[in-house]
């Protein structure tokens, strides 16, 4: 339970109140003037209403939109006066109202929603006679004998266990014995019925699900195990939920030869210290969904998105925008092309996103807001439900169930960037991104016996490397957070300089000469 504070506009000034009043908050449904209306009662007397966003709240207080949730799962809501106050109506700031201060608790609705999470659809194959709509009979499962009992008389056989879109009959034998099987309904010779999953068959059901989903994707060539054992290692220390790495194992599918070549680990992967991959995967893993990484220069955008594409086991291809990329750059152009028999032929070229629709790959677009508006307006078709595009070249392309768009933007702060048209920017989900002001925490956890003196030096050098990705003198991917926490572990005055170290495990982890030189220069200003 938690603890709340709202507004009540008094309506009904008759009823008389004073602080320590108990009252009830209740929904009402019916009231034209607001879709979220919730009424305050006094001894079953209404008060008024609970204060919509219209008003100017006190900042500890929500508005009854918040609020409606809550009555998913809750009749009314009980609370007391604890101070009157004044509520400034936000659209006439020359009007106020009288309005009294309440003090609810609100049950934790998360875990609510968990607890719903938990309830499994049961077929059962028997007949117990008719069962009317309002009737319902708590029957057992039988685990020894994987039956279904009804006050010891058996009725049937469980034929089928569903979980959302999940068909999950052939773990029944992890179901707990003596289970509680509520059934609903029944039509012909089948019974329809719901359980609640204890947490220990829960979690033996995930683990197995889980097992078994991996050992297919290796049997199939898929992906390796070994490749399958990094991402759940990497899934554990970035605390990525099983379930939504299952649910990302659930869309693996066999791609062709010349595929392969799009799909490789990265070098780098990211770390996520704030959830915000967690939250990525989770939009993307729904239907038709997209999502746009905004952030700074040397935030870790590109990481990410790489690392998304390898969780998911896609090929990836990376549009990097600039003020030339036109049309016939992205979806493809026409050529002329010699037959073996010597003859002239027009053929059409995929560019990378025709390519990537058809075959179901994970496209980046790398600094979407640089990219010609024009250019962005021909995709919006195959970025929302329709999910296809018309090609005169080729007619209507239906994009593969597997294709995915992530796009990476710097922040409007940046010269050279554009507003973006607002029927693109609406097609994604906007997930923001910050670097890492300061590794030095992150340093002392890889090595707690370095000196302070060392982290303080290794620091001033990741912060003098990450202004210079802002400022846009390097790019991005010359940053290595992992070159740093190498060299916190690595480096031993008595066998290696600090110098030497940075350049084997930062310097010349740089993307282009330049680069590598910009970040020495740095080094050489910080370490003689």
């Amino acid at each position: 339970m938690k603890l709340a504070n709202v507004g009540i506009t008094v309506v009904n000034k008759k009823v008389p109140l004073v602080l320590g009043d108990e009252v009830v908050l209740k929904r009402e449904l019916d009231y034209k003037y607001d879709k979220n209306a919730i009424k305050c009662l006094k001894n079953g007397e209404f008060i008024g209403y609970v204060c919509s966003d219209d008003y100017k709240v006190p900042d500890n207080c929500i508005v009854n939109k918040k609020l409606v949730p809550y009555f998913k799962y809750l009749d009314e809501i009980s609370g007391k006066i604890i101070t009157s106050d004044t509520i400034v109506y936000a659209k006439d700031d020359d009007r106020a109202e009288t309005a009294y201060i309440i003090e609810i608790y609100l049950p934790d609705i998360e875990a609510k929603e968990r607890e719903k999470e938990k309830v499994l659809k049961v077929l059962i194959d028997g007949n117990i006679g008719k069962v009317g709509e309002e009737k319902e009979l708590l029957a057992k499962y039988n685990l020894e004998k994987e039956e279904v009992f009804i006050d010891d008389k058996p009725v049937g056989n469980i034929v089928e266990l569903r979980h959302k879109d999940s068909i999950l009959t052939d773990y029944k034998y992890l179901l707990e014995d003596n289970a509680d099987i509520l059934i609903k309904a029944e039509e012909g010779k089948y019974l329809f019925g719901e359980m609640v999953l204890s947490k220990e068959s829960e979690d033996k059901i995930k683990e197995e699900y889980m097992k078994n989903l991996i050992e297919d994707i290796v049997e199939r060539g898929i992906d390796t195990e070994e490749n399958i054992k990094d991402k759940i290692a990497y899934i554990n220390e970035n605390n990525i939920p099983k379930c939504l790495f299952t649910n990302i194992l659930k869309t693996y599918i066999k791609y062709d030869e010349e595929d392969l070549c799009f799909m490789k680990k990265p070098e780098f992967l990211y770390r996520d210290k704030s959830g915000v991959l967690k939250r990525a995967l989770h939009y993307l893993t729904m239907k038709d969904k997209n999502i746009t990484l905004v952030g700074e220069r040397g935030a870790g955008k590109s990481t990410m998105a790489e690392t998304i594409a390898w969780l998911f086991n896609r090929p990836v291809i990376t549009i990097s925008f600039s003020r030339d990329i036109d049309k016939y750059d992205i979806w493809g152009y026409k050529t002329i092309d010699i037959t073996e028999e010597g003859e002239r032929k027009v053929v059409f070229v995929d560019g990378p996103l025709t390519k990537a629709i058809k075959n179901g790959y994970i496209t980046i677009f790398d600094e979407i807001n640089v990219a010609d508006p024009g250019v962005l307006e021909s995709m919006n078709s195959v970025l929302d439900h329709r999910r296809q595009i018309y090609i005169s070249e080729l007619g209507q392309i239906k994009a593969h169930e597997n294709f995915m768009a992530i796009t990476t933007e710097n922040d409007d702060t940046y010269q050279g960037v554009n507003k973006l048209n607002e029927a693109f920017r609406d097609r994604f989900i906007r997930i923001r991104c910050t670097g890492h002001d300061s590794i030095k925490e992150l340093l002392k956890s890889k090595n707690p016996y370095i000196k302070l003196e060392v982290l303080e030096v290794l620091d001033d050098i990741y912060k003098g490397i990450r202004l210079l990705i802002k400022e846009g003198e390097i790019s991005e991917k010359s940053l290595t957070i992992r070159g740093f926490e190498n060299v916190a572990i690595s480096y031993d005055p008595e066998i290696i300089t600090l110098k030497e170290s940075l350049i084997d495990c930062v310097v010349n982890q740089g993307d282009n000469e330049d680069d590598r030189e910009h970040i020495m220069n740095i080094i050489n200003m910080e370490v003689l």
